[in-house]
C-alpha cells in the first residue's frame, strides 16, 4: 500500500513537469529505472529499484543549454550519465558533469576525473577502459586519462 502511494506522489510530481522540461528514462540495471527531467539548470534525478522511490535536486550554474548523455561511464556494465554543456565564454569546449550508478545504494555519484577539475571535451575509450578529456597546466592543455580497472566476475 505504501508502494502505491509513493508511486502516486511520484507520477503525480512528473504530471507538473513544466512543458518544457527534457525528461530522460532509462535502466541503469536490471529492475532500476532512472528517470531525470532537466527543466533550465536544474536536474532532478528519480531512481526507482524494488518497492523504493528516491529522488534528488542537481542545480548547475549554466547560461548555456544542458545536454544528457547515457552511456557506461565506467566501464561496470550499468547506464550511467553525464550532463553536458557548451563553456559559457567562446563556446569551444564542452564540459560534462558525470554520475555513476552505484548498485548498492541505488544512487548515482558524481565521478572526478584523474587529473584536472572537470572532464573537459570527454571522449570515452571502451577498449582502453578509460575516459580522456583535457586539463590545463601552466595554461597549457594537457591530456587526462581516468582508467577504470577490470572488474572480476
Amino acid at each position: 500500500m505504501r508502494f502505491n502511494k509513493l508511486a502516486l506522489s511520484l507520477l503525480g510530481s512528473l504530471w507538473t513537469i513544466p512543458v518544457f522540461a527534457e525528461v530522460t528514462t532509462f535502466s541503469p540495471t536490471d529492475n532500476v529505472e532512472a528517470t531525470l527531467v532537466l527543466d533550465g539548470p536544474t536536474l532532478t534525478v528519480a531512481v526507482k529499484r524494488d518497492a523504493r522511490s528516491e529522488s534528488r535536486t542537481i542545480d548547475f550554474q549554466s547560461e548555456n543549454e544542458l545536454h544528457v548523455k547515457i552511456d557506461d561511464f565506467n566501464f561496470d556494465g550499468a547506464k550511467d550519465f553525464a550532463v553536458w554543456q557548451i563553456d559559457d565564454g567562446m563556446g569551444t569546449y564542452d564540459f560534462h558533469r558525470v554520475f555513476v550508478y552505484q548498485p548498492t545504494t541505488g544512487t548515482f555519484q558524481k565521478l572526478q576525473p584523474d587529473c584536472g577539475d572537470g572532464f573537459v571535451n570527454l571522449r570515452i575509450e571502451s577498449k582502453r577502459r578509460a575516459l580522456i578529456s583535457t586539463y590545463w597546466e601552466m595554461n597549457v592543455p594537457k591530456q587526462c586519462v581516468t582508467r577504470f580497472p577490470k572488474r572480476r566476475t
